[in-house]
């Protein structure tokens, strides 16, 4: 038997019957359990609240009674699986190298313009295809992107004291033209039925530090790139 199948696992009364044997057969949900399991001394598990992104199981909040090395750790966690973002770096003749931001508005943080790298939930899809369908619909299937030249800079784990998700960030160069990038800047995208509002902007990739309201994957991402350039021109390994 599996250690997650010994472990005791409670639903909130908000939580539909109907709907408990959906929640536990989501992948960001099976995953974590089967790691806490494996992982930890998990001698429970309370799912306080689980909200649904049309039928698609969306973040669950739990809180496990959890023991490490004989001592109870902090138990809440926030399920919501992981995701992608792509720092598109277009090469364009007689400019310097830019990039793509989305800038949309963002509740959880109060930010009604946010800007950041395109970026999506992986919803259990592979993490290249996830990141190139995020790609198609926050900045338009006019460009195209080949699957071999997206190159995997690091994940990360944005906020690992509350949240499961782990961020992969793809890096991709383009050269394109001027007029297409002229398209690209001021574009509205965006999934009318995730009601996503997004519009874009087309910014100088050496700005990325300074634009203000942004995300730490955005700044990462920038970092490791530029990194992984410069050890590219020195030969020298940087480890993304």
């Amino acid at each position: 038997m599996e250690a997650v199948d010994r472990v005791p696992i409670t639903f909130a009364a908000s939580v539909p019957e109907v709907l408990r044997a959906d929640v536990l057969a989501a992948p960001h949900v099976r995953r974590w359990l089967e790691q806490a399991a494996g992982r930890f001394d998990l001698r429970g598990v309370a799912v306080r609240d689980v909200v649904f992104f049309g039928r698609r199981v969306g973040f669950v909040l739990v809180e496990a009674d959890a023991w490490h090395e004989g001592r109870k750790v902090p138990g809440a966690a926030l399920l919501r699986g992981d995701a992608v973002s792509v720092l598109v770096v277009l090469h364009c003749p007689g400019h310097a190298a830019r990039t793509i931001l989305t800038c949309e508005p963002r509740l959880p943080v109060a930010c009604p313009d946010l800007l950041a790298l395109p970026a999506g939930m992986v919803d259990g899809g592979e993490l290249v295809s996830t990141a190139l369908r995020e790609l198609g619909e926050e900045v338009g299937t006019d460009l195209v992107v080949p699957a071999d030249r997206l190159v995997a800079l690091a994940t990360v784990w944005p906020s690992p004291g509350g949240c499961d998700e782990a961020v992969t960030l793809y890096a991709v160069d383009l050269e394109i033209g001027e007029a297409a990038v002229r398209a690209l800047d001021g574009r509205r995208a965006g999934n009318a039925e995730e009601h996503e509002s997004i519009r874009l902007r087309v910014v100088a990739l050496d700005d990325l530090p300074r634009i203000g309201r942004t995300d730490a994957k955005t700044l990462l991402s920038y970092h490791l790139y530029r990194a992984r350039a410069r050890g590219a021109e020195t030969g020298v390994a940087t480890g993304c």
